[in-house]
């Protein structure tokens, strides 16, 4: 579902131009590896006053991962001048070759505060309709058990604005 709606889809993906009322997010948002690409994503599925609905923690899936260890920055970044590399002059051989096996979007991923996600929704062309943070609730865990999981959660509805193209 999600690739139908980039702007580059495939012959073989349904037409994109049936939208949708609305989107329920349950623990999903903080799993993208790029919020707003998500976010654009979403606002083209729906239709015109289409509703997005977000509950969930911000634990950001693709975080922690690809850290720098003390001096990994600095080394190169004297003797490396990158000339010709598409890479980053700061990313040196060692903090390469400890974490090749990562997905490149480990590295790139981006943990955002909650006003900095809310701030991204209305960039995207939603206008907020109702929000409330802090929703305690439970990820994990047997009700019976002693281990149990809960997150505070944000609760969001947003609803795409009218064109004004239009």
């Amino acid at each position: 579902l999600y690739s139908h709606f980039l702007p580059d889809h495939s012959k073989n993906a349904p037409p994109s131009d049936k939208k949708f009322h609305a989107v329920v997010c349950s623990f999903f948002l903080d799993t993208a590896p790029s919020l707003p690409h998500y976010l654009l994503t979403l606002y083209h599925m729906l239709e015109e006053g289409g509703l997005l609905l977000h509950f969930g923690p911000l634990m950001y899936h693709w975080s922690g991962h690809g850290g720098f260890l003390p001096g990994e920055k600095q080394q190169d970044a004297r003797t490396n001048n990158n000339s010709g590399s598409s890479r980053p002059p700061y990313i040196n051989t060692a903090h390469r070759r400890r974490n090749k096996h990562l997905d490149q979007r480990y590295l790139s991923s981006i943990d955002y505060t909650w006003e900095e996600f809310r701030y991204m929704v209305l960039q995207c062309g939603f206008e907020i309709l109702e929000e409330e943070m802090y929703i305690p609730a439970r990820y994990t865990g047997d009700e019976k058990g002693m281990m149990k999981v809960i997150y505070d959660c944000a609760f969001l509805v947003a609803r795409k604005k009218k064109s004004l193209d239009g």
